[in-house]
């Protein structure tokens, strides 16, 4: 007998070319999907790595029916899906349990679109809380559990339908390290019992090892916009030793490749003889979207303590995820106060020079380098021109000079920055951008 890979087996869920943008606030549109082609198959258990703003929930959205693609379709056990998937079910990182139903009800809620008979619905209720390990606990309401046990009835919800795909959206983050861990390895064993119904599971992580725990294929989305990138079988078997070399070398790929997208080692702007001299820089960059004091607390890490110079231990030491840490690095290696060779963190020269100086030397330099980040020129040129500026018109040439960025989140970090450098400050009241006058105001560093 000839077994079949999940990957040969039919698609249970399935994105055909899609595409995703939406308008934010300010009325921009913002591209967050680009020609996703990803397809879920029957056994499998795909896991969607990204970091924060790379379009990953959206994915989930769109192959569930919660989102309708701007462009391209989705298809559900091989037809095409009008409106929500009543084949799929979600778990989602908040609990979003009813406060005033119990356990048992709120698990029925599950069954809501199903109409079932009041006897189909008691079993299937009482089968998916004996499933997920809280047959004592029918009456209880969620104030009497704990964080755990709530998860648990969340999926016990998402499971009653019986659904052909369980989707996870981040939904061990809330929970604590050994809960977490705990959690995971029930719903492997539950997804590899063969009398439980289940399965195909997708979920949508930013956390590295939990993929490699626990999925059979990982998918690495890169943003600006979403578009998918590294895909990696894991072929390892379960349990899975999360110290084992393999374990560790399949970590290290998708470390890498999320590194290098992210902090690729560019060759040095080099000024060309005959051209004239401009303090800015030529490539029109995105800025990580990182407040001052994080950059700020990065650098006197890296001075504190020399020896510690991978990102990824870095990442362990501030208690940050991994995209987080990254985009941390990111913000300090555009203004030239770190290097990234590779997956290693160090202090430049300016950098050192940086932490070595007091308040106002550092804002000095914090100054002069963000006036050499084209996308500030934007606002920059403006106020050179007159004292003050409409924050609409800066929205709306942030949104042309970054079509695939939030301009509302980016121009939050340019004005905290800027704040912060004493170059420019913002009146919400007025919605206006002006020169400050006070440029010892030290708001912008906890920005």
């Amino acid at each position: 007998m000839t077994m079949t890979s999940p990957q040969q087996r039919p698609a249970v869920a399935e994105l055909c070319a899609v595409s995703k943008s939406y308008n934010t606030a300010g009325g921009h549109e913002l591209k967050v999907l680009d020609n996703i082609d990803l397809a879920v198959h029957e056994g499998e258990l795909l896991a969607l790595l990204g970091q924060s703003g790379s379009g990953k929930s959206t994915i989930l959205r769109c192959l569930t029916g919660l989102v309708e693609p701007s462009s391209g379709h989705t298809m559900a056990a091989g037809k095409p899906l009008y409106g929500v998937n009543r084949d799929a079910s979600v778990v989602f990182q908040t609990f979003a349990l009813y406060p005033w139903l119990t356990v048992e009800q709120n698990v029925a809620v599950g069954l809501m679109s199903h109409n079932p008979t009041r006897e189909e619905r008691d079993a299937a209720v009482d089968r998916a809380i004996e499933l997920i390990g809280l047959g004592n606990y029918h009456s209880a309401y969620p104030r009497e559990l704990s964080g755990g046990m709530r998860q648990r009835v969340g999926i016990a919800r998402a499971l009653v339908s019986k659904p052909k795909l369980l989707c996870l959206d981040e939904a061990f983050s809330a929970l604590d390290v050994l809960t977490a861990e705990n959690l995971r390895q029930e719903l492997i064993s539950l997804w590899r019992a063969p009398d439980s119904g289940l399965t195909s599971i997708f979920m949508v992580t930013h956390n590295i090892e939990e993929a490699v725990e626990m999925a059979t294929r990982i998918v690495v989305v890169f943003p600006r916009p979403g578009r998918l990138g590294l895909v990696l079988d894991n072929p390892l078997p379960y349990p899975r030793d999360t110290k084992s070399p393999e374990f560790q070398r399949l970590v290290n790929i998708i470390h890498e490749a999320i590194t290098t997208l992210t902090l690729p080692d560019l060759p040095p702007e080099v000024h060309v003889p005959g051209e004239p001299i401009s303090r800015g820089r030529k490539r029109m960059e995105s800025i990580p979207l990182i407040p001052v004091g994080q950059i700020l607390g990065l650098m006197s890490l890296l001075h504190d303590e020399p020896e510690l110079n991978n990102i990824y231990d870095i990442s362990d030491e501030i208690g940050k995820e991994f995209g987080e840490t990254i985009a941390t690095v990111k913000a300090a290696e555009i203004l030239e106060l770190v290097d990234t060779p590779k997956q290693e963190v160090y202090l430049t020269d300016l950098g050192r020079r940086f932490v070595a100086a007091d308040r106002l030397g550092q804002r000095a330099i914090f100054a002069e380098q963000v006036y050499k980040l084209r996308i500030f020129h934007i606002i920059l040129a403006l106020l050179g021109e007159a004292e003050e500026i409409e924050a609409e018109r800066v929205l709306k040439d942030i949104g042309s000079a970054l079509p695939y960025d939030n301009p509302e989140k980016t121009f939050e970090t340019m004005i905290a920055w800027g704040r912060y450098a004493g170059l420019m400050d913002y009146n919400a009241k007025t919605g206006m951008v002006f020169v400050p006058k006070d440029e010892d105001d030290e708001d912008g560093a906890s920005s």
